[in-house]
């Protein structure tokens, strides 16, 4: 019997330790967390029932609390704001000794705003019990899209001085482990995914019209940009492809190029294409 009764004594502490922890009452580490506004707190005080009080911390940080005067709270530890209710109802004479426990029930959510070159711009959420890496983060952004300059990424941060910190992170690198750490992110990180400087317009009878970059390291010739933009539709008139670009005058030119010849006969040069071309693939005379 004596033996059942420890057993049943042990797991209650157990549960009541987990159910402590999760709350963020006992854990080490919640208690040096640090309050934000929009989290959702308990405010307990032992032996005063009817002070106790749950509520969500103001956008602007203030906490309202019953009998004391609404202070600023976010920015402090936990610890740092149990200390600090507590000397406010004894400097405001309501409690002599009070011992107070602060526990958050609901996290504010945190994010990152992802931009730019990617597909879907817009906010990351930072899981609350893990972190967010960048590419994590670009990847939940959908991703680059074609015009992406990935050796290139800007993190901007504002350090706790109010500090704007502007980083350029190789994420190209990263992706393909070739070197480079991936960035751990924080609450208001912004990401921004800059385009290629140089790029060209595939239109027409492509799969994929729109702009393709030209790489920074090599050359882009004519059939690797409609390669990239999807490759010829079947209504493609391979052999009327028009080529316009801008001449070192400024004057508009237009060229008419058999593309089927260059992709079947070695001895036709390919066309290497520069900045601003457009490429129109008319639709063939049926």
């Amino acid at each position: 019997m004596k033996r059942a009764v420890i057993l049943y004594l042990l797991c209650l502490c157990l549960a009541c330790q987990t159910i402590a922890q999760k709350a963020g009452l006992t854990s080490n580490g919640t208690q040096n967390y640090v309050l934000r506004p929009s989290d959702f707190i308990q405010v307990d005080i032992f032996q005063e029932a009817d002070l106790h009080r749950k509520t969500r911390i103001e956008a602007d940080g203030v906490v309202h609390l019953v009998l004391i005067k609404p202070f600023r709270i976010a920015g402090m530890t936990i610890s740092d704001a149990q200390q600090e209710i507590a000397r406010r109802y004894y400097v405001e004479d309501f409690l002599q000794s009070p011992e107070v426990s602060v526990s958050v029930l609901e996290f504010s959510p945190r994010k990152v705003s992802v931009l730019g070159e990617v597909a879907r711009s817009g906010f990351v959420m930072i899981p609350p019990d893990r972190k967010l890496m960048l590419v994590e983060a670009i990847t939940s952004a959908g991703g680059f899209t074609g015009l992406a300059q990935k050796k290139e990424v800007q993190l901007k941060r504002t350090d706790k001085s109010g500090k704007i910190q502007v980083y350029t992170i190789n994420a190209e690198d990263i992706t393909r482990g070739t070197g480079g750490r991936d960035v751990e992110l924080i609450d208001g990180d912004i990401i921004t995914v800059p385009d290629h400087r140089s790029k060209v317009n595939v239109l027409g009878q492509v799969n994929r019209p729109g702009f393709v970059a030209i790489p920074s390291d090599r050359k882009l010739t004519l059939v690797e940009a409609i390669s990239a933009a999807g490759g010829f539709t079947r209504l493609a008139r391979r052999t009327k492809v028009q080529l316009k670009r801008t001449d070192n005058q400024g004057r508009p030119q237009t060229m008419e190029i058999n593309v089927d010849s260059i992709m079947r006969e070695s001895k036709t040069r390919d066309i290497e294409l520069r900045d601003g071309d457009i490429i129109n693939i008319p639709e063939r005379l049926t």
